[in-house]
């Protein structure tokens, strides 16, 4: 088998080129690589020497065999991978780098010749004595010579041996007749390759090209880009008709008081960029924006844009009416609504039962006692929890107002209509809750309307004679006697039975003492979020006995305020009475005297508990009461203010009620 030896001065070209050739001469011949930096022998007597260039040439004949045939080597750009270059801006300087002077010189000028010229080439190798500081460098696969300043390699892969070369060793060893046309075979498929690869480019480039021509016409915005020489490069419809011409017009054209409007001309010398300005242009008046085009730390351009001022007042309109709507659900679950109290646990386990039904519900409760909150918990465990929630105040709504927002209108049904008309909240809220608060407050006129939407389950714009059929859960509430309003004829009795299908009275926050302290600590903790809070039974231990004493007429509400004020006033230590609203403490001082009459009960009640402790006997309020023969009602009181205050602990099932290891303290010694 004959022999080629092929000498480059790196390994990697050595390894690369020996690679391309040991492919085309196949089992024919036997390829070996040397290197001047490296492995070189002496003599070199192969029956063919290739040399990568001249210069490598002149520094390998010593190691070459007297009479030994060379061939130095032509050498041609990778084609494969110089589309990476095209992704370089126009005028860029770049550093050439390869292992030789002569060799970065010779690459240069073949990709010049193949009019990648766009870029501004500076030779460097590591004999150079002479080069720029560029950020960006470009390589024939001598990636580990680029100097460290470079910021940005792009390799184009190592220099190939050329077609008229391969030519010449293939005569040499006479393989030309049977390998030409395999040779040929694989050099023209490397050109399509790369014609079918430089097409897919093209299409892509036009591909976005049409992509940028869809978006820019689709958008609500003019926009108009120029070149660094005021060329018109992209302009859209909006843009065009705003000049009064058409894009074909405009494209390619300089920008000039020729071709447009001099006062809108005068836009376009805007120095300023990323600065808004306010024009009227045909009437009407437009934000018009300019900004740079960076290219290589150098304007290639600028691109404004106009955008109509009414256009961005009805996106605005737009935006509002997409919040509003986007506020139509329920945020609340019946898990969320604190209380240990055995009153609020019945409400919400008969809150949970009624959400599987579709009837009507009726919350009664006075105000400030969570209402709406029970309400959006029952929509929230229903089958309608995927659906909108929509809550309606009547005594935030004037009469006038109350059909058009429940069912809606058409077109033109009344000054200052809507174009197009409006759905109402029965529509809104179709597949899903609409919460009628505060039913007590709806007008007698209105109430007949809401009558027929409950029995017909379909609503009538105003000012249309079409009928929309909706499925709306119905829940109300109010926090006033229906009843009463009845018998002074300012409620419908058809109505309210309609309504009060499915009843639920919420217990108001004085008949359920055992949670005022629980709410008042969940309260503390939402509001010190921002200062270094200490424990919750730490901050209300002055206050707690005026919390406890106070009838809170204004409920949960109430009871919210006054955390947040003391909060307010007294953030990182306790509160002490002096800080309590007035009512608080003039609630607590009329009720002193029953305190200390209840004193003596209340202990009782403790030394009772204690002795069933002590004995592991079972005790609850029923045995209490028959005790000390007191109403059980009285127990149940002074058993959750005993628990408010962590003296006493209500245990499940048969063990009954429990003293805490504070109550002990605080009786002093063992009880008998």
């Amino acid at each position: 088998m004959k022999k080629l030896a092929l000498i480059s001065k790196r390994q990697n070209t050595s390894n690369a080129l020996a690679k391309q050739l040991q492919s085309l001469l196949k089992d024919k011949v036997s390829v070996t690589g040397y290197y001047l930096e490296g492995n070189m022998k002496t003599p070199i007597m192969d029956d063919l020497v290739v040399i990568t260039s001249q210069q490598i040439y002149q520094e390998a004949k010593q190691y070459l065999a007297p009479g030994c045939p060379v061939i130095v080597a032509r050498r041609s750009i990778n084609y494969h991978e110089i589309d990476q270059l095209f992704t370089i801006p126009s005028g860029t300087e770049v550093l050439l780098v390869s292992d030789l002077v002569s060799t970065t010189v010779e690459t240069i000028l073949l990709l010049e010749t193949l009019g990648i010229n766009h870029i501004k080439y500076y030779p460097y190798a590591p004999d150079a004595k002479e080069f720029p500081h560029l950020k960006i460098a470009v390589t024939t696969g001598q990636g580990e010579l680029v100097p460290a300043f470079v910021e940005q390699v792009i390799d184009i892969g190592h220099r190939n041996i050329d077609f008229t070369t391969l030519v010449e060793i293939l005569s040499a060893f006479s393989l030309l007749d049977n390998t030409a046309n395999l040779l040929s075979a694989t050099y023209v498929r490397e050109i399509i390759e790369f014609i079918k690869q430089t097409k897919q480019m093209a299409d892509r480039h036009s591909q976005m090209q049409n992509q940028l021509q869809v978006i820019i016409n689709r958008v609500h915005d003019g926009i108009i880009a120029v070149d660094d020489k005021n060329n018109v490069t992209v302009v859209n419809s909006i843009a065009a008709e705003l000049l009064n011409m058409t894009s074909n017009e405009l494209i390619g054209k300089k920008l000039s008081s020729k071709i447009v409007d001099k006062d809108i001309y005068r836009l376009f010398l805007n120095k300023d960029s990323d600065k808004e300005k306010i024009a009227k242009i045909n009437n009407r008046q437009w934000i018009v924006n300019t900004a740079s085009i960076m290219q290589a730390d150098s304007q290639g351009g600028k691109i404004y844009t106009f955008k109509d001022v009414t256009e961005i007042q009805r996106l605005e309109e737009e935006l509002r009416r997409n919040l509003v709507r986007q506020q139509n659900y329920a945020r609340y679950t019946l898990e969320q609504i604190i209380g240990d109290s055995e009153q609020i646990q019945r409400a919400k386990e008969l809150a949970r039962k009624m959400a599987s039904s579709e009837s009507p519900i009726l919350i009664q409760g006075e105000s400030g006692t969570g209402k709406e909150l029970f309400a959006q918990g029952i929509h929230n465990v229903s089958s309608r929890r995927k659906g909108p929630f929509i809550a309606v105040n009547f005594a935030a709504l004037t009469e006038s107002l109350l059909e058009s927002e429940l069912f809606g209108y058409s077109e033109g049904s009344f000054t200052g209509a809507k174009k197009g008309g409006a759905p109402g909240l029965f529509e809104q809220a179709h597949k899903g809750t609409i919460f009628l608060d505060e039913i007590g407050d709806a007008p007698l006129s209105f109430q007949v309307k809401l009558l027929r939407v409950l029995q017909e389950k379909q609503v009538r714009r105003i000012g249309s004679a079409r009928i929309i059929p909706v499925d709306v859960r119905v829940i109300t509430a109010t926090n006033i006697d229906l009843k009463a309003l009845i018998q002074q004829g300012k409620f419908r009795e058809d109505l309210y039975y309609r309504l009060k299908v499915l009843p639920i009275k919420l217990p108001p926050l004085r008949d359920r003492k055992s949670d005022i302290l629980v709410l008042a600590n969940v309260f503390y903790q939402e509001y010190c979020k921002c200062y270094p809070a200490i424990k919750e039974q730490e901050y209300f231990r002055f206050v707690a006995p005026y919390l406890m004493a106070y009838d809170w007429p204004g409920n949960i509400r109430e009871l919210q305020n006054v955390v947040e004020h003391l909060v307010s006033l007294c953030p990182e230590e306790s509160p002490t009475e002096q800080l309590l609203p007035e009512e608080l403490l003039v609630a607590y001082g009329d009720r002193s005297k029953v305190r200390q009459t209840e004193q003596s009960v209340v202990r009782e009640i403790m030394l009772s508990i204690a002795r069933a402790n002590a004995g592991y006997k079972p005790i609850g309020r029923r045995s209490l009461a028959m005790k000390l023969g007191i109403p059980e009602s009285a127990v149940r009181q002074h058993i959750c203010y005993l628990e408010s205050l962590q003296y006493v602990t209500i245990a499940r099932g048969r063990k009954g009620l429990e003293l805490t290891d504070k109550a002990r303290l605080l009786l002093q010694g063992p009880v008998d």
